[in-house]
């Protein structure tokens, strides 16, 4: 008997190779838009999530563009 709130299908599972892995990722990287927004001083990396740009990544030379909640990864880019 097994006890355990996760589903069946995830413990049952067969495990997935490297090479598997490594191609979804291929395949999900390839689907994924992404762009690049100049700030004054550096820039941003978003993605394209249905209509909204979902930020990835800060570069920046100013340390307060890091602090900026707007500029925070995960959160939907506002222009």
């Amino acid at each position: 008997m097994l006890y355990t709130v996760r589903p069946l299908e995830k413990i049952y599972a067969i495990p997935k190779t490297k090479k598997d892995i490594e191609k979804e990722e291929a395949e999900r990287a390839e689907k994924t838009e992404y762009q690049e927004i100049n700030l004054p001083y550096g820039r941003i990396l978003t993605r394209r999530d249905g209509e909204n740009n979902i930020i990835c990544r800060v570069n920046s030379t100013d340390m307060s563009d890091y602090l900026n909640t707007d500029y925070s990864p995960g959160k939907a880019y506002k222009k």
